[in-house]
């Protein structure tokens, strides 16, 4: 029978009853996630996941990565549009307290913590954008009415609710079932985070015990009075301070270990080592990272032979999809129907690839030789300024049919 007083039984019976959707339903609500309770009895939430290394590290590689990335308003003819409002909001600063590489920082973390990140849109009196705000996740409640209509209830301060529609509220949205709220890792993966601080726990437990394990000593034949074994006991938890790690304990009276095996505790035979590499391999699997960009190297062997092909593949698979799930989220929620067929929002991806000087060289050399871009593109994309002459297309004539070679233009 569970005990009424132990707060994760209330935990596992709150989120039973708030947050065991996975979809928003008509005439429902997705109450924010708070925490969890794993078997074990350990409550994962926000803060007791990020106290894991590898969440901690996960998370801010993604947010950080994605931060760093500029964000641009394009026009149809691909070229930056510097003079629309929405540019500078994007790509220099979203509110009067952070930069744009805060802001963006603050809403993909809490997206991929818990799977939804929020931010107020505000406009003027002509209905331009004007700021974003971001938003606590963990204080937002969607709901959505019978006819379908979405709306948002933020907890500000104790007793106080802000009720945001549907147009006011910039969503970035994790892995979804419904595409209305995204589901949270933390949540779905409480007992994979759990067993990892349990496998913490355990391993800090042992250490603080010296790697010493309890036992029983023989007496033999003898029987110990009750003031007796207490001075035992008093010995014995002094030899078990990790002060006293290395030294000898005398057994008198013909006392003698059950064990030597009990006297000290291998790690190996605990498995702690192993379990706690297996649970970063399963948090790197939650957060899309692969183990080596965290710097867990225990494995020799890699998926990728290089730098730049682990960044390309993480920035296929890892990142490409949440850019593009911000790209049309600004494209829907911040810009008008007319606006759309003038204007996209794009992340500059170059940057992760300059790791490789050489192959970046090749690319734009074979660009240049195509005719694709022009050498003022390529150098912009290098963040050097633009050269007089050097924006005209060209291509290379080497190419020149065999019977044709060493005649002149008048001979051809």
């Amino acid at each position: 029978m569970s005990n009424l007083n132990d707060t994760n039984w209330w935990t596992r019976f709150k989120n039973a009853l708030t947050g065991g959707n996975s979809r928003l339903d008509k005439g429902e609500s997705a109450e924010p996630f708070t925490g969890d309770s794993t078997a074990s009895g350990n409550a994962v939430n926000t803060q007791s996941a990020l106290k894991l290394a590898t969440v901690w590290a996960c998370v801010r590689l993604r947010s950080e990565t994605i931060a760093s990335l500029p964000f641009h308003l394009r026009d149809k003819d691909k070229t930056m549009a510097v003079d629309h409002p929405l540019y500078r909001i994007l790509h220099e600063q979203p509110n009067a307290d952070m930069t744009a590489s805060e802001f963006w920082e603050a809403m993909v973390a809490s997206q991929e913590l818990d799977g939804n990140g929020y931010a107020e849109i505000v406009r003027n009196s002509q209905n331009e954008v004007i700021a974003l705000e971001f938003l606590d996740p963990e204080e937002m409640t969607v709901s959505r009415s019978k006819n379908g209509a979405i709306d948002y209830t933020y907890k500000k301060g104790t007793f106080k609710e802000i009720v945001f529609n549907e147009a006011d509220i910039l969503h970035l949205k994790g892995f979804s079932l419904d595409g209305l709220v995204g589901l949270s890792p933390i949540k779905y993966q409480a007992q994979v985070m759990g067993a990892q601080i349990d496998a913490n726990n355990a391993a800090n437990q042992e250490f603080r015990n010296n790697l010493k394990a309890g036992g029983f000593l023989k007496t033999g034949d003898r029987i110990l009075n009750d003031e007796q074994r207490k001075a035992l006991r008093t010995n014995l938890a002094m030899f078990g301070k990790a002060e006293n790690a290395g030294k000898w304990m005398v057994l008198e009276a013909g006392m003698e270990p059950a064990s030597a095996a009990s006297i000290r505790m291998n790690p190996q035979d605990a498995q702690l080592l192993e379990s706690r590499f297996f649970g970063v391999e399963e948090i790197c699997r939650t957060f899309k990272t692969p183990p080596q960009l965290i710097y867990h190297l225990d494995k020799s062997s890699s998926w990728a032979s290089s730098l730049e092909q682990m960044n390309l593949g993480y920035l296929t698979y890892g990142l490409r999809p949440t850019l593009v799930r911000i790209e049309q989220m600004v494209s829907r929620k911040l810009l008008t129907i007319e606006e759309r067929k003038r204007y996209t929002p794009k992340f500059s991806v170059e940057g992760l690839l300059r790791a490789d000087s050489a192959g970046r060289a090749n690319f734009y050399n074979t660009l240049l030789q195509n005719g694709v871009m022009t050498r003022n593109e390529v150098r912009e994309l290098e963040d050097l300024p633009r050269y007089q002459g050097a924006d005209q297309l060209t291509v290379q004539l080497n190419l020149t049919p065999i019977d044709q070679l060493g005649k002149t233009d008048e001979q051809i």
